[in-house]
């Protein structure tokens, strides 16, 4: 089973986790490899109350940037930060503007989350600004505004389910939590987990906005997909506690009704793909063998491995001279890189044999 990345931004977790552009990239090629190569279930959604904050973009290419850099002076913005942050790549095609490593200009950035979260907040707002003014002169098309705008959640939901198939999308799920009378509760700041939040002075409340960005995917994309395809989708309401809000008990008694359905859809959505497959007259070996390789590809593109182990696989692998070759075991406690040890031999293995028969 091959279960994709959970979008699940409403699980308490901290939406600067998600603002990092390489986390982006990691995400998507990870997204992608799952599409790709699952045998069972490809991708689990959870939706919740919060749609996240706007991604800070990785890549920008060089004719959009330099038009957002313009629409950014014209709306009297400071872009000093824009050109600090991002450099420009003559050598990609076509030419782009790159966000350069936080490490290359934060120093000591283990120490220093706090300042890239006031640095992304201020790019953030840049980029939103001047994508909404280029906009509304019709400059720029809503398609490609989007990607300035949108979230991870939404990003990743029309990566996965937009473009795909009826046959594919049976084996996704997506799992929608509403929780009633939540608004009233936004002060409380345990409530920013769940939902998102604005400060005004000192009110803090609902940022209508960003909600009604989540109201768009939530209630208009999904069912969309729905009613064109066999994509399974489950809608729960939960209540908030009237003088604690959205408490722990309300949380565990979801959370335990949400983990026997995902149990139940998963063991379902596997059985089906089972059957599927036996139905078809393919060798179980050779599809045996093409999921390892295609695991072993992915582990072995996702890491550089280095190891004195590598060496002794090598030694190994060399022909003796007697021509007796013992067997090789390969040993270690759990999580100790066993299974990448292996992913970058096969890969290693493969170019040498490559090379040789050219």
């Amino acid at each position: 089973m091959c279960v994709s990345q959970v979008v699940d931004l409403y699980w308490g977790l901290d939406p600067e986790e998600w603002d990092s552009p390489e986390l982006q990239r990691l995400r998507m090629k990870l997204l992608e490899e799952c599409l790709k190569t699952s045998a069972g279930p490809c991708f689990v959604g959870l939706v919740g109350e919060k749609y996240g904050s706007i991604r800070v973009p990785g890549e920008v290419e060089s004719a959009e940037f330099e038009m957002i850099l313009d629409a950014a002076v014209e709306a009297g913005l400071d872009t000093r930060i824009l050109e600090e942050w991002y450099c420009r790549d003559e050598n990609s095609v076509p030419p782009a503007y790159y966000l350069k490593p936080k490490t290359q200009i934060l120093k000591n950035y283990q120490n220093s989350v706090r300042s890239w979260q006031a640095v992304s907040e201020e790019i953030k707002n840049i980029f939103r600004t001047a994508v909404l003014q280029l906009q509304e002169k019709g400059t720029m098309k809503s398609a490609q505004a989007k990607k300035f705008l949108c979230s991870a959640l939404e990003d990743e939901l029309d990566f996965a389910l937009g473009k795909q198939t009826p046959a594919f999308l049976k084996k996704c799920v997506c799992y929608i939590r509403k929780i009633s009378n939540f608004d009233r509760f936004a002060k409380i700041p345990e409530m920013a987990r769940y939902m998102d939040t604005v400060t005004s002075g000192d009110r803090v409340m609902r940022n209508q906005e960003a909600y009604e960005r989540l109201l768009k995917v939530r209630d208009e994309f999904i069912p969309t997909i729905v009613a064109a395809s066999n994509l399974r989708v489950y809608s729960s309401v939960t209540h908030c506690d009237m003088k604690l809000g959205y408490s722990r008990e309300v949380e565990s008694h979801y959370v335990e009704g949400l983990c026997k359905q995902f149990y139940e859809d998963m063991v379902d959505i596997i059985q089906a793909t089972v059957q599927q497959n036996f139905d078809t007259e393919t060798d179980p070996l050779y599809d045996e063998i093409i999921q390892h390789l295609s695991l072993c590809k992915t582990f072995s593109s996702f890491y550089v491995y280095k190891s004195e182990a590598l060496d002794m696989v090598q030694e190994y692998l060399y022909p003796s001279k007697g021509g007796r070759v013992m067997p090789l075991v390969v040993y270690g406690g759990p999580c100790t890189g066993k299974t990448l040890l292996l992913a970058e031999v096969a890969k290693q293995v493969r170019y040498v044999c490559m090379c040789i028969c050219v």
